[in-house]
């Protein structure tokens, strides 16, 4: 009887393995799934369910994101309870907009200001982060214990509509600031026409109604009519949906989309979003083993819209949906990103970010749809922690039983968090289009190992540990936040330098070329290593960026000789010639008369010395000044160490982006700015010190600043020019920022 019953389980789990994609996440407890398409990516903000609750106890809010609907990236939790002073408990369903480049996270949370449901928002420059509380205190409260799950749409005409309530549901107008409202408190009428029937508190004894609104709305607009999508019924819930010509209504009962199934979750929460041709159904069930109503898992549907713009039944599978895309192995992959898993979890700190832990004998990843293509996959390369004992990860096809691909010996590393670059032989080929799994093996029982992100390396592929043939390139938080996914490389015949470029080159042209960065590094280290998110992000937005040194594999400071003020001219040369070159990937692409010399530290130094070259256009010094003569002794050796008589021989506008008083660099910098007055220049602080922003999520603060600037210098870009121009300047309105300009600047 025992080994029938556990035939089943095995047979059970090896049907979920094979055809299963909801729910969709299962390292943690998910719920209350909102998603958000940005940059040609899938973003989903979910809540979190502790392990093991009795109740809704949640702490904090998550993100995943996906480019092919199968494949999910965690990005971890960048917002918490922590996040607002004046939240204590109940970190309950949420919503995201993105709105002028900003990221607006809609929260609701029990306040101790009031001892209620309270509305907060938080903001960010990323979608996943870091998010802070926007205006410190609760966007809305009054005491009361129905302020919850809000739901935000930017109409067309650009006025956002905030809505939320159980079992009312009302509504606010926000201001275009996203943070704050104009008007009343409004408050739809909850009847029988406008949701099938009347809130439980107004019924009629014994009269039957078809539908009530609970909780949970999903305000969104479809072919000019604005769809309100919702909880419905009670305990437990279905989800229907009411249509109205305004947010304010009068709203239509229009009926259920889906319907009471066993999802085992007595609640359901809902968001829709249409993303590369597709619309999608996300929800949350409660199918992961030891889930229920108070364990759920966000899951997603695929449908289409009948004729008129109206929703199908939509019912729960354990399926889920197809790729939308194949999925690229040739690159840096974080082990968060998977299709599925058993038995593993993720953790995240600063330094690391996002990291599968909790991996013992028998858990497994899944990819799915991962395309080798032309590419035969040679090498295999992990970033692994263990503290005692190690362990293996198998890759292989198909199946946790398939062919072997290859094996990877993961040793003791003295510790959870010290982490070591392996790499290993492929034992066979691999062709076309398949799912891979990561099988770890080692002794039963104990954890084995932590897994940071792998690789795969062909022979025309490049290696991310700088071994084997070929230039190296890494995909660097999927590509940043512009308009053309960047990648970083390394290019033939030009050593010890780092290329961030769009990875698409068909978008520029002579007619639309790509103005160039030329970056020198803090402590003229000879790579990038600190400032490649900065940089990354900077070549999203449409720049050939040529760094000073060799690529950055792992976030780890670079152990080798300085770099020398010469790379910098290599690097001007290099992008000049290739523009010229018939036979370069580059050729009539490279904007060659507007190039900006930049850098950091030791590196603005190098710029300031080659400020003179005729062909730069502009300059950013970062957290960097000539010394004085007054401190010239603190110079460590192998520093440029030109006189301030240097200043003189700047030719083009200027700007220095500094770290605030705190930063070692402040009195240099400013002294530098206060002595320019024969071409335009600014200073701009922020109270971060001498490390700036640049090892933040995109580079953080000062890639918006640094951005505007090349935007105004490099492309005439005038919307980018009110960033820096007028007295009352943007950047001047910039929480944290302050300016100072010189006289031919102002």
């Amino acid at each position: 009887m025992k080994k029938t019953f556990l035939s089943a389980v095995l047979m059970a789990l090896a049907a979920l393995t094979a055809n299963a994609q909801n729910p969709f996440v299962q390292t943690w407890f998910t719920s209350d799934p909102a998603p958000m398409v940005h940059n040609g990516r899938m973003y989903v903000y979910t809540g979190h369910d502790e392990d093991g609750a009795d109740f809704f106890w949640m702490q904090e809010w998550r993100v995943y994101s996906t480019e092919d609907m199968v494949n999910w990236t965690d990005h971890g939790s960048p917002l918490a309870l922590e996040s607002f002073s004046w939240a204590d408990d109940r970190a309950w369903a949420s919503q995201t907009v993105e709105r002028n480049g900003k990221f607006y996270w809609y929260i609701c949370a029990h306040s101790k200001i009031s001892n209620g449901m309270a509305i907060g928002v938080a903001v960010s420059d990323s979608p996943t982060g870091p998010f802070k509380d926007a205006i410190g205190k609760p966007l809305f409260e009054n005491g009361s214990w129905d302020h919850i799950d809000p739901t935000v749409l930017i109409d067309d005409d650009g006025q956002a509509w905030l809505m939320w309530g159980n079992p009312q549901c009302y509504y606010l107008k926000l201001n275009e600031d996203m943070i704050s409202y104009s008007g009343e408190l409004g408050r739809l009428e909850m009847t029988e026409e406008a949701f099938g029937g009347p809130m439980m508190s107004k019924r009629e004894k014994g009269k039957e109604y078809k539908d009530s609104y609970v909780e949970g709305p999903w305000l969104t607009k479809r072919n000019g009519v604005y769809q309100l999508l919702y909880a419905a019924g009670g305990v437990p819930e279905h989800i229907s949906y009411s249509t109205a010509p305004s947010p304010t209504g009068p709203w239509k009962y229009a009926g259920q989309i889906m319907p009471l199934c066993d999802t085992k979750s007595f609640t359901n929460h809902c968001g829709v979003a249409d993303y590369k041709g597709h619309s999608y159904f996300f929800y949350h069930s409660g199918k992961l083993p030891k889930g229920g109503g108070f364990g759920r898992s966000v899951c997603v549907e695929e449908f289409k819209y009948n004729a008129d713009g109206s929703f199908p039944t939509i019912m729960p599978t354990d399926e889920g949906v197809k790729p939308i895309e194949t999925f690229n192995p040739y690159r840096k992959v974080e082990a968060e990103t998977m299709a599925f898993s058993r038995g593993v979890k993720t953790e995240q700190n600063d330094e690391i970010g996002v990291y599968v832990s909790e991996i013992h004998n028998g858990d497994f990843i899944k990819l799915q749809n991962v395309k080798f293509d032309g590419n035969v996959p040679k090498q295999f390369t992990a970033r692994v922690a263990s503290g005692l004992r190690g362990g293996q990860i198998e890759v292989r096809l198909d199946s946790l039983k398939g062919e072997l691909l290859a094996r990877l010996e993961v040793p003791g590393t003295g510790g959870w968090e010290k982490w070591q670059t392996l790499t290993t032989d492929f034992l066979q080929q691999a062709t076309g289009t398949h799912d891979i799994f990561f099988a770890f093996t080692g002794r039963k029982g104990p954890k084995l190992f932590n897994f940071d992100w792998w690789s795969l390396m062909a022979d025309n592929s490049p290696s991310p540990t700088g071994e084997g043939s070929g230039e190296r390139l890494l995909v660097v938080e999927e590509g940043g936040l512009g308009d053309y996914k960047a990648i970083m490389k390394e290019e033939a015949g030009l050593e010890a330098h780092t290329v961030f470029v769009p990875q698409d080159l068909s978008a520029f042209s002579k007619k639309n070329p790509l103005p160039v960065l030329v970056w020198g590094n803090g402590a003229c280290t000879n790579s990038p290593w600190e400032h490649f998110k900065f940089l990354n992000e900077i070549a999203s937005h449409g720049y050939l960026v040529v760094a000073t040194g060799f690529i950055p594999v792992e976030e780890k400071p670079y152990q080798g000789p300085m770099s020398t003020t010469q790379q910098q001219i290599e690097s001007i040369d290099w992008a000049i010639s290739q523009n010229a070159d018939p036979s370069s990937p580059y050729y009539e692409k490279i904007d060659v008369k507007n190039i900006c010399a930049a850098g950091m530290s030791c590196g603005g130094l190098q710029t300031l010395y080659n400020c003179a070259d005729p062909r730069i256009k502009t300059m950013m010094i970062c957290n960097s000044g000539l010394f004085k003569e007054s401190n010239r002794g603190q110079a460590k050796g192998g520093m440029p160490m030109p006189e301030k008589a240097k200043l003189k021989e700047i030719h083009t506008p200027v700007i220095y982006i500094l770290g605030g008083k705190e930063d070692i660099a402040y009195e240099n910098g400013m002294d530098d700015f206060h002595k320019i007055n024969h071409v335009p220049a600014c200073a701009a602080n922020y109270p971060v010190g001498h490390g700036g922003t640049y090892r933040q999520p995109h580079g953080g603060e000062f890639t918006v600043v640094a951005l505007a600037w090349l935007d105004w210098q490099l492309k005439g870009d005038k919307q980018a020019a009110k960033m820096f121009k007028g007295k009352d300047c943007l950047l001047s309105k910039r929480e944290g920022w302050t300016i100072e300009k010189n006289e031919r600047m102002k």
